[in-house]
C-alpha cells in the first residue's frame, strides 16, 4: 500500500487542478486550501483537511464530486473519508500551503484594473471570484445559462435583492464571461442613474439619436438598479422602447434591482410586463457558510489567513451585507500590525468597534428619509397624527428601524414622534410580529435597512 500512496502523491496535483475546473476557482480557493491525502488502506483513501468546519462542508456539498474525480486518475479507490488535521494552522504570515508551492494561482492575482470603456464593465468581477451559496446558487446558475445561450435563455434576466448581496458582482461577472466566450458580440454595462443623466443630456444637446444607437447597438445589454426609474416617465420610455428593439432582434437583456418588479412603485405597466417576461430570480442575504467563505476569499486575495474561529465568528456577527463583511475583515487586517496575539477577545472588540463606526453615521433623519422616500411619501408625514393604517404601519417601520440600527431606547424614541415609551414599544412589536409572519413583508424591511446602510 506504500507504493500506492507514493502514486497518490505523484499525481494529486493533477487531482486538485481537475477538482478545481469542476469546482470553479473561489470555491477551491476557500475549501481545497489544505486538502491532501494522508493514506491509502483496504480501498480507503484518507485526505487530510484543516479543520471540523471545513470537512462538514465539503461533505455535504462536495464529497460525490471529490470521490467522482479521485476515481478518474485512481480507480482503485472505493471510499474517501476526510479527517481533520491534528496540527493547528499557524498565522498567515508565517504559513505557506500547499497550494502556494504548487504555484496554482499565480495567475489569479488581484490588482486594481479599469474599468473597460467600451462595455463599462469592471474586470475585477468574475465568476471564479463570486462565492455561491444557498442565497445565491438558483440567480448563479441562471447568469451561467444565459453566458451559453445569450438571448435564448432567461430574456430577460431579473435579479432582485437587498443592497451588498452581490447583484452587481453577479451581472458584472455575467457581462465578462460573455465577452471571454463570444469575442464578437458587444456588451454594454450601465447603472440606471448613468442611463438617466446620459438620457437627460442627450436631450438637452439634441443628440437622442447618438444616445438611441449607443443602447441598441449592442448584443447584451445590462441594466443595474431599475428601481431608480420610479417616477422618471421619459426613462421609462425609452428604456420600453430599446428593450423591445433588442428583444425582437433576438439580444440578451439583464436587469437588477432591490424588489422585484411588482413592487417597483410607479412604473408603467408596460415596462413591468417586460421585466416579469423572463425569468426573475432574487439574491438573499448570503447564509453563514457563505459569509464565512466570503470571508476566506477575501482573505486570501489580500494574501493573509486566519484560522477557523476568526472567520466564523466575524460571519456570526456581520450578517446582512457583504460589505460589512470586507470592511470588517480590513479592519481586522489593520489591527493586526499592532497587537502581539489574535485572541477571540480582540477580534470581538473589533468587530464591535467596527459596528459602533459602521452605524453611528445612521441618523434619524437618514431612517426617516429612506423610508418616507421608500413610499413615496413627504418627511412630514410620519409625524402627523393620521389613522390611517398604512400611516401608522410605516411610522412602526421607522420606529422598529431607529430601534434595531440606531439602537435608540423606546424613551429616545418617543421624544422623537412626542409620543409614550408604551406607545413606542407597541408599534415596534407590531412591527416584529408582522416580519416573523410575512416574508414578503420581512423582504420588504430589508430592503428598507439596505437602502439605509447604502454608502455609509
Amino acid at each position: 500500500m506504500a507504493e500506492s500512496k507514493e502514486k497518490i502523491d505523484s499525481i494529486w496535483e493533477r487531482v486538485l487542478s481537475d477538482l478545481q475546473n469542476h469546482l470553479g476557482e473561489s470555491a477551491f480557493k476557500v475549501w481545497f486550501n489544505h486538502f491532501q491525502p494522508i493514506s491509502f488502506e483496504n480501498y480507503v483513501l484518507k485526505i487530510e483537511v484543516s479543520s471540523k468546519f471545513v470537512k462538514s462542508w465539503l461533505e455535504q456539498k462536495y464529497l460525490h464530486i471529490i470521490q467522482r474525480v479521485i476515481k478518474t486518475y485512481i480507480p482503485d479507490v472505493k471510499s474517501v473519508v476526510l479527517t481533520i488535521s491534528s496540527s493547528p494552522i499557524e498565522t498567515l504570515q508565517k504559513k505557506r500551503s500547499i497550494l502556494r508551492k504548487m504555484r496554482i494561482f499565480e495567475h489569479s492575482k488581484i490588482s486594481v484594473f479599469d474599468v473597460n470603456p467600451q462595455t463599462n464593465l469592471n474586470p475585477r468581477y468574475r465568476f471564479d471570484n463570486f462565492v455561491v451559496g444557498s442565497s445565491n446558487e438558483l440567480a448563479f446558475a441562471a447568469a451561467q445559462a444565459v453566458v451559453n445561450k445569450p438571448g435564448l435563455i432567461h430574456n430577460p434576466l431579473f435579479v432582485y435583492g437587498p443592497v451588498g448581496v452581490g447583484k452587481t458582482h453577479l451581472l458584472q461577472a455575467t457581462g465578462n464571461e460573455i465577452i471571454k466566450t463570444y469575442k464578437n458580440l458587444k456588451v454594454r454595462y450601465t447603472n440606471t442613474e448613468q442611463f438617466i443623466n446620459e438620457l437627460i443630456n442627450s436631450l438637452k444637446n439634441k443628440s437622442i439619436d447618438e444616445f438611441k444607437h449607443k443602447f441598441r447597438e449592442v448584443d447584451v445589454l445590462i441594466l443595474d438598479d431599475v428601481h431608480f426609474l420610479s417616477g422618471k416617465a421619459k426613462a421609462q420610455e425609452e428604456l420600453f422602447h430599446t428593450f423591445n428593439f433588442l428583444y425582437d432582434l433576438g439580444k440578451q437583456i439583464i436587469f437588477s434591482s432591490d424588489r422585484p418588479p411588482a413592487l417597483i412603485p410607479d412604473i408603467e405597466e408596460r415596462l413591468r410586463s417586460r421585466f416579469e417576461g423572463g425569468l426573475v430570480i432574487d439574491i438573499q442575504p448570503p447564509d453563514f457558510e457563505t459569509r464565512v467563505a466570503i470571508l476566506r476569499l477575501k482573505a486570501q486575495e489580500k494574501k493573509v489567513e486566519f484560522e477557523d474561529w476568526v472567520y466564523e465568528l466575524l460571519a456570526e456577527k456581520i450578517k446582512k451585507n457583504i460589505r460589512e463583511l470586507e470592511g470588517a475583515l480590513n479592519l481586522l487586517i489593520f489591527k493586526l500590525k499592532y497587537i502581539d496575539k489574535l485572541t477571540k477577545e480582540v477580534v470581538q472588540e473589533i468587530v464591535k468597534e467596527f459596528s459602533q463606526e459602521f452605524y453611528r453615521k445612521i441618523t434619524p433623519k437618514k431612517v426617516i428619509q429612506t423610508v418616507v422616500e421608500h413610499y413615496g411619501l413627504k418627511e412630514g408625514d410620519v409625524f402627523k397624527k393620521l389613522r390611517k393604517k398604512e400611516y401608522v404601519e410605516i411610522r412602526g417601520i421607522v420606529i422598529y428601524l431607529l430601534r434595531e440600527l440606531c439602537q435608540y431606547s423606546y424613551s429616545h424614541i418617543g421624544d422623537i414622534f412626542n409620543k409614550d415609551h408604551t406607545t413606542v414599544l407597541h408599534a415596534y412589536q407590531k412591527i416584529v410580529e408582522k416580519i416573523e409572519k410575512y416574508p414578503e413583508f420581512s423582504r420588504e424591511i430589508e430592503i428598507i435597512r439596505s437602502k439605509i446602510l447604502q454608502n455609509l
